[in-house]
């Protein structure tokens, strides 16, 4: 036990770096020069719409130069991130710190208060529920009312739920608490949807790998925390009953001081109060609708994107396929490991934990890996890695390289989930259209983790039963890992579909900005 606590502090000390990077500034010399990677990059919209006596030869060689993807990135690619980002990630790292808590010790928590197995997925399904219905709703809110204010207000029902489920002492005050705290789980998106809004299209991948690493570190140093605390509280006297509840006590009052922290940086900033949200949201909509439209035959219309009608659908698609695959690298491996691969609860709880930090280093290193090859293929990279790994994890069973794979499947799932939020922001219409968008990305991966448990465990005990499936032999336990692998790979494609389509709509524009105007 003395050594699993040990590899524990040990993984959390290396975290740390990682921890750190999500507050200090990148210098600009170490930040990577980003490059021209798909039509997008240099936007035809962004090439001036001017009458056709105003049409001068430079604006038609730019032009031209957009249709062969060419173009320098903007300046602002180079430009450290702005502090408002500080409090974002200050407020998804505090709540996301209770969701790993909850994750580690609730279903033990629940069966020590005599809940049955049907109990404890009824308090993680109503939390996935809670948080499909109300995250675009809280998104939507922080569109009228402003980004800081609903991360607080989501800071705040964290809390409530923590205290709730520690005052609670049944089964049922837990699951109500776990249904409240999936009403405001909505600090993710609505980060998202901030990030999006400060920070200029260049420097989109940086910050929203900074709201994903930020999430992610939560849940990596919540069942330390948990851990730590509550041998802490069995020093102190505390009863054993009561060092749980204690426990959630604290996380309820950890969550208030980073709200009143919060606050305090904001007004110290003197940000932009929260009334001149939706006026700003006005002025970007309107310029985005004046870049959008062309000048053909003396009358002004709008250009369609053709990729709007199809890119969230596929999209949201993704997110359903590597959740899915998320699903499986821990609750499903939580049975897998043990009666497969032998691992202990401290073996177990070391190679989650070791993954967790890893994406953490992931989300570090994710804005090189765009700047090298952009969005749409650093997606498609990911999902490919996930394939690899969470089906080579269950046929390969030879360590090292068992733990490896399993390390590979992660590390893509990380590349995976933060590109396809960048892809979900870049193909938006609008400030109002990307935070709903944003908004229902969350939501579908919440309602794709109410079903994939139970499918997965139904397909993981069909597996272990049964050597042979439909006449296809596999090893035992392998099924849900090697169906989760093959959609995968059907999804792989995606990106690079959706890419090529942006830039079939974007040589349209550009030729249609090039026809004279008779």
């Amino acid at each position: 036990m003395g050594m699993g606590r040990r590899m524990k502090l040990m993984l959390l000390v290396a975290a740390l770096p990682s921890a750190l990077s999500l507050v200090l500034p990148i210098p600009a010399s170490a930040r990577p020069a980003t490059r021209s990677c798909s039509p997008a990059t240099h936007s035809p919209t962004d090439v001036a719409i001017q009458s056709r006596s105003q049409r001068s030869s430079s604006t038609r060689l730019e032009a031209a130069a957009a249709i062969r993807g060419g173009g320098a990135a903007a300046d602002e690619s180079s430009k450290p991130l702005p502090r408002e980002l500080l409090p974002i990630t200050m407020g998804v790292f505090a709540q996301m710190l209770g969701e790993g808590i909850s994750l580690s010790s609730l279903p033990i928590y629940l069966t020590s208060l005599g809940a049955s197995p049907v109990m404890v997925g009824l308090a993680i399904s109503c939390f996935s529920v809670a948080q499909m219905t109300f995250a675009p709703i809280a998104v939507g809110l922080s569109s009228k009312i402003g980004r800081s204010i609903v991360l607080r207000i989501c800071l705040a029902g964290a809390a409530a739920s923590s205290c709730l489920i520690a005052f609670s002492g049944s089964v049922y005050g837990v699951i109500a608490g776990r249904t409240l705290a999936g009403v405001f789980a909505a600090c993710v998106p609505v980060a998202q949807s901030g990030v999006t809004d400060i920070l200029p299209r260049n420097q989109t991948a940086l910050g929203l790998s900074r709201v994903s690493a930020a999430a992610q570190l939560g849940v990596v140093v919540g069942p330390l925390a948990s851990a730590t605390c509550q041998e802490g509280f069995a020093a102190i006297g505390v009863p054993a009953a009561r060092c749980l509840p204690a426990v959630f006590i604290l996380n309820a009052c950890n969550a208030m001081f980073v709200l009143a922290l919060m606050t305090v940086i904001q007004r110290r900033d003197k940000m932009p109060s929260e009334s001149e949200a939706p006026m700003e949201s006005q002025a970007k909509q309107a310029a985005q609708k004046q870049k959008s439209t062309v000048v053909e035959k003396g009358k002004v219309t709008s250009t369609p994107t053709a990729t709007v009608r199809y890119s969230q659908p596929m999209l949201r698609t993704i997110t359903i396929v590597v959740g899915w695959t998320a699903i499986l690298s821990n609750s499903i491996y939580g049975l897998f490991a043990p009666r497969v691969m032998g691992y202990g609860q401290s073996q177990l709880s070391a190679t989650y934990s070791a993954a967790a930090v890893l994406m953490v280093a992931t989300q570090i290193v994710f804005p090189r890996i765009v700047a090298k090859i952009g969005e749409h293929k650093a997606c498609t990279a990911g999902i490919l890695a996930v394939a690899t790994g969470i089906g080579g994890q269950s046929l390969v069973r030879i360590q090292p390289l068992h733990s490896l794979l399993y390390m590979i499947n992660r590390a893509g799932a990380a590349v995976a989930d933060t590109s396809t939020a960048a892809l979900v922001a870049s193909s938006s219409t609008g400030r109002e259209d990307r935070s709903r968008n944003l908004a229902l990305l969350t939501s579908t991966r919440a309602a794709a983790r109410i079903f994939t448990p139970l499918l997965s465990s139904k397909m993981f005990e069909l597996s272990c039963r049964r050597s042979s499936i439909g006449g296809v032999h596999l090893p035992r336990g392998a099924l849900p890992f090697v169906t989760a692998a093959c959609f995968c790979l059907a999804a792989a494609p995606l990106p690079i579909v959706l890419r090529r389509a942006e830039g079939r709509a974007e040589r349209k524009r550009v030729i249609a900005e090039l026809i004279p105007v008779s």
